[in-house]
């Protein structure tokens, strides 16, 4: 099989659309105008934030919002120079969003928080309480895990997918869980259709 066509592949992953365990988008929107638009996305690794911070760059922008999305690196949090160049270009409508905020040292997240305060919204991502209000918080369970397997393969496959087991084995982090079956239906351990994924 094709690295493309596993039903785990990278690129079908980004189609999957953030589910609310609590809350709505509605809900969501509200809240961060009840926070004058300054909050974060709070939750553990693998848990949907970055999924959840690019979805809401898409309906702010669908909405005609204007919107500057810094993405993060692995490890290292928000590109600097992503960050400082959104920060210069944004005008006072702009929605701010940066993933990975808590990689930020102290005098960079200072920083931040004072140059975004004449923007209309900062939203940001972190591991952690203390950055700015939570607007949100992602969770996870073994159940959505199931949900999304169901999603990305056919009925039989996922039927055969211990979704629960997966989810402890991982800890409740549905990226390193979907990474470990892109990785079983690479090996052929997961069939799909008449043969090994």
């Amino acid at each position: 099989m094709r690295a493309r066509d596993n039903p785990f592949a990278s690129h079908r992953l980004e189609r999957l659309a953030y589910r609310f365990l609590t809350g709505s988008w509605l809900e969501l929107r509200d809240r961060l105008a009840s926070l004058g638009g300054r909050g974060a996305i709070v939750g553990p690794d693998g848990s949907g934030k970055t999924t959840l911070l690019e979805q809401l760059a898409r309906r702010l922008a669908a909405d005609g919002i204007p919107v500057a999305l810094v993405g993060a690196e692995p490890e290292r949090g928000p590109r600097r120079d992503v960050l400082g160049a959104a920060l210069r270009s944004a005008g006072p409508e702009t929605h701010l969003l940066v993933d990975g905020a808590d990689a930020l040292a102290p005098g960079e997240w200072r920083r931040l928080e004072r140059d975004s305060r004449r923007l209309a919204a900062l939203v940001v991502t972190s591991h952690r309480d203390g950055l700015l209000p939570a607007l949100h918080r992602t969770t996870t369970s073994a159940g959505l895990l199931a949900e999304l397997v169901a999603e990305l393969t056919e009925e039989s496959v996922a039927a055969r997918i211990d979704a629960a087991a997966i989810y402890r084995q991982h800890d409740g982090d549905l990226r390193a869980a979907l990474r470990a079956l892109y990785d079983r239906c690479a090996v052929g351990a997961i069939e799909v259709g008449d043969g090994p994924c």
